[in-house]
């Protein structure tokens, strides 16, 4: 099995919180160092400010380091016990997926789940678990989704490649998500946060497993020590020397001898 490494950003602070500069570094770091991302960007986020997240489209247009994909538009959640209603959910997913036409020049395929920090109650086990998750999964497909989180009953949404063939839908992927520097380097929950994450890619390695890896453009350029991006470079060698494969989620999705088994 080849060992795939995800590294994602989710793109969510509009530009004028603090985040001038950050995606000219990005295109520098990630092309200077060959590191593959996928930016999931909330809707609302490109909104803030289009001119700027246009250029950063065209410039990044064609090259396979940089994945452009969704993170809802205003951070709303899917598959929670207490969840908004599908109406609701619907029209905030349509009004991303605009954005990204009109920013991007093209509709997203792929989605990352978004966390509420638990006013929607908690986080069902899956998009299989009640008929409500069940219809929240069925919308997105009815928007032409082909990826999302690892979100199902009895498998492991850290570790774990699937198809969604078993909600009727095999041509949806679910990525590995996990591992994000909301705990490990902005609240610091595991100590040293460099030497937290660079051991759970080496413990990750040892297992042969895939390694998914979930940065957020406001930690990575206000929280991380520098405005180098120093420790996604860091991260990036350790995964290296570790034998994984650097890869977009759009890459996975294209070719699916990277993740059948």
């Amino acid at each position: 099995m080849t060992k795939l490494f995800l590294l994602r950003y989710d793109t969510e602070r509009d530009p004028a919180q603090g985040m001038g500069g950050f995606l000219d570094k990005v295109i520098q770091v990630h092309r200077k160092h060959a590191i593959p991302a996928t930016f999931f960007c909330c809707g609302g986020t490109l909104d803030g400010d289009r001119a700027l997240f246009a250029a950063f489209g065209r410039e990044v247009a064609g090259d396979p380091l940089f994945d452009l994909q969704d993170h809802s538009h205003t951070h709303i959640g899917l598959g929670y016990e207490r969840g908004r209603p599908l109406e609701e959910l619907r029209a905030n997913y349509e009004r991303s997926f605009a954005a990204h036409r009109a920013v991007f020049g093209k509709a997203p395929v792929g989605v990352s789940i978004c966390g509420t920090g638990g006013k929607d109650g908690p986080r069902l086990q899956g998009f299989d678990q009640t008929a409500k998750s069940r219809a929240e999964f069925e919308m997105m497909a009815s928007l032409g989704l082909r990826m999302i989180n690892t979100f199902l009953m009895g498998e492991d949404e850290s570790r774990a490649f699937v198809d969604y063939g078993r909600l009727g839908h095999p041509e949806i992927m679910g990525f590995p998500s996990g591992h994000g520097d909301t705990s490990w380097m902005y609240r610091r929950e595991h100590g040293d946060p460099m030497e937290y994450i660079l051991a759970a890619i080496e413990e990750r390695a040892a297992r042969d497993e895939h390694m998914p890896v979930m940065l957020h453009d406001w930690v990575a350029w206000l929280h991380a020590g520098d405005q180098e991006l120093t420790h996604v470079v860091r991260i990036a060698d350790q995964a290296r020397r570790l034998g994984y494969r650097l890869v977009t989620h759009l890459e996975c999705l294209q070719d699916e001898a990277l993740w059948r088994r």
